[in-house]
């Protein structure tokens, strides 16, 4: 690599695999982290995951979490009157922190939140209840989050810090924030906690260039999001029929459209609507089914009223044991973005579509993260963001060539087992784990 601070590792993707064995370096762990289950999107999945893999290996892990309520605005109902203060979820124990829920959208609002989740975590951490342990595994988007880490890691322990955004960019990128200054302090806070961190780990070479920018230079290491490819297999693909005896027969759906997700400025939506309103003018044939949460939900609805937008439902999301068949309903998966934000995150979502063998389009710009992963996998369709034209003509070729979509599938399923599989990618990250201890 062209930074000497990133260690010479094997190319994105294929970390962790064909490695010796390696046990658990440190039998007691730390994650703390805002998103965690019964949260069905986000980092919240790959959090959980990470916690039960560890335990199932003999380290005894803690999970420190808030109050599930992602990706709305509101606790969840069955967690309103939790008081027990923990719980144990897949044999793992989860101890809940009562923080401030961000009821906005802004920067601002998410700030005072995790800054909340910071003191809740301070207050735990002197009343004995957050217990300082040898290894710390804390989540960023939220960078307080991992502040608190650095605060409750053993003297002599390691402290590892897990990327799935940043905060800074994503910030800026969507124009959450209108003060410079408080972008040029959200960059200050991201080098200063992280420059006291033993080991970063991102998604992407990208985010790695991108942290180095802002002037952290502590060790950094790619290590993908993972997915779990015993759970999420392909099914047989949806075969369109109208066949059940009716008077006046429905209009036959030639595919079926599927966004997952959260509701939210990043996932850029607006793109989705403009495209189903030029494929409603093209064809009659297709249905659209937006299925998630979020802040942007009741906006997404009324433009969806506002433009006449026959075939497009909007739905909840399902349960975690519904995953499978939900993700494999979608004979096609739409996955925009915008185009400013597309740097600092990778959506995980398109590991699970792959997982299944569904092919998907997303917006992408050339030589961005999800660009490179077209590139290499040759799974799904990359359009220009914010170009309808380019997005429905790339939804119809798929929607009228069915042989096309089994064959970017079955690639998608094939690429996924080859680099992104659970064993490989969390085997690959103990083994980094025993390395900084070496140290």
């Amino acid at each position: 690599m062209e930074r000497e601070a990133l260690r010479d590792l094997p190319p994105e993707g294929a970390r962790g695999m064909d490695l010796p064995p390696s046990s658990i370096p440190s039998p007691q762990a730390a994650l703390l982290t805002r998103a965690y289950s019964p949260e069905l999107i986000g980092s919240a999945p790959q959090c959980a995951d990470l916690a039960e893999w560890l335990t199932q290996k003999g380290c005894e892990t803690t999970v420190f979490t808030g109050l599930p309520y992602y990706p709305g605005n509101e606790v969840f109902t069955q967690y309103r009157d939790f008081k027990g203060g923990h719980e144990v979820m897949n044999g793992v124990r989860v101890e809940r922190l009562r923080a401030m829920i961000p009821r906005k959208g802004s920067a601002k609002a998410r700030i005072l939140a995790e800054a909340s989740f910071l003191l809740a975590g301070l207050w735990a951490r002197a009343s004995g209840r957050l217990k300082p342990k040898p290894l710390v595994i804390s989540l960023c988007p939220s960078i307080l989050t991992v502040a608190l880490g650095c605060l409750v890691r053993q003297r002599d322990g390691r402290h590892v810090a897990i990327i799935h955004d940043i905060q800074s960019g994503m910030a800026k990128g969507l124009n959450m924030v209108s003060s410079g200054g408080l972008v040029k302090a959200m960059r200050w806070c991201e080098r200063t906690v992280l420059n006291r961190v033993d080991l970063i780990v991102v998604l992407t070479d990208h985010m790695a260039e991108q942290l180095r920018d802002l002037g952290v230079t502590q060790d950094i290491e790619v290590v993908p999001i993972w997915v779990d490819t015993d759970r999420l297999y392909p099914e047989a693909p949806r075969v369109p029929a109208n066949d059940s005896p009716t008077i006046i027969p429905a209009p036959k759906i030639a595919a079926r459209l599927l966004y997952s997700g959260n509701f939210g400025l990043k996932q850029g939506l607006g793109q989705v609507l403009s495209m189903a309103e030029e494929l409603q003018r093209r064809t009659d044939d297709v249905e659209i089914i937006l299925r998630g949460s979020g802040a942007m939900r009741p906006a997404l609805e009324e433009e969806i009223a506002a433009r006449a937008l026959r075939r497009v439902r909007v739905t909840g999301l399902l349960p975690p044991d519904q995953l499978r068949q939900g993700l494999s309903e979608g004979d096609i998966h739409l996955v925009p973005q915008e185009p400013d934000a597309a740097a600092f995150a990778i959506p995980s979502k398109i590991f699970n579509i792959m997982a299944v063998g569904r092919p998907f389009v997303t917006t992408a710009k050339p030589h961005s993260p999800l660009w490179h992963l077209q590139e290499r996998s040759g799974a799904f369709v990359c359009v220009p963001p914010h170009d309808t034209e380019a997005f429905t003509d790339a939804v119809l070729r798929l929607v009228r060539d069915a042989p096309l979509r089994r064959e970017l599938g079955a690639r998608g399923r094939r690429f996924v087992e080859q680099h992104y599989s659970r064993s490989h990618v969390l085997g690959g990250l103990v083994r980094r784990l025993d390395a900084l201890y070496a140290k």
